[in-house]
């Protein structure tokens, strides 16, 4: 097993180095102080993890809070999108009678002008006189 790269041999080796290099006279003291250490280490990691947790709750709680505001007020566009089409319905539905009316007698379209001029549109168009200016062209 090992723990951050470092296996059982290797732990060892560390042990040996540190009581050749400390003496059996301080060791305890050592020890002691690096166990202060890694339990204020502990200590803080637990207060980062902490703060991260209690922080991760605050924005899932806006992001539902938000997000049912938004779900409402996409409901409330809808209803209101709905509204707004069924009164352009209504609107808009006599007038399409009336187009499918007029389109649907010929009798009533045989008295517009182009019918009454004999099928020639032109006929209306008036000629350019021969002294006009070129048209402007941008």
């Amino acid at each position: 097993m090992e723990f951050l790269g470092i296996g059982y041999q290797e732990l060892l080796l560390v042990l040996v180095l540190l009581l050749v290099v400390v003496g059996p006279e301080r060791l305890p003291a050592v020890a002691y102080q690096l166990g202060r250490a890694v339990r204020t280490l502990q200590t803080y990691a637990r207060a980062v993890r902490d703060e991260f947790s209690d922080e991760i709750g605050y924005v899932e709680e806006q992001y539902k809070t938000i997000k049912g505001e938004v779900d409402t007020t996409r409901a409330t566009l809808r209803q209101e999108e709905a509204k707004l089409n069924a009164e352009l319905r209504e609107a808009t539905e006599p007038i399409r009678l009336a187009t499918e009316e007029l389109t649907k007698d010929p009798a009533l379209t045989a008295g517009t002008p182009a019918s009454a001029s004999g099928g020639n549109a032109d006929a209306d168009v008036k000629p350019e006189p021969e002294n006009a200016p070129p048209p402007l062209v941008f």
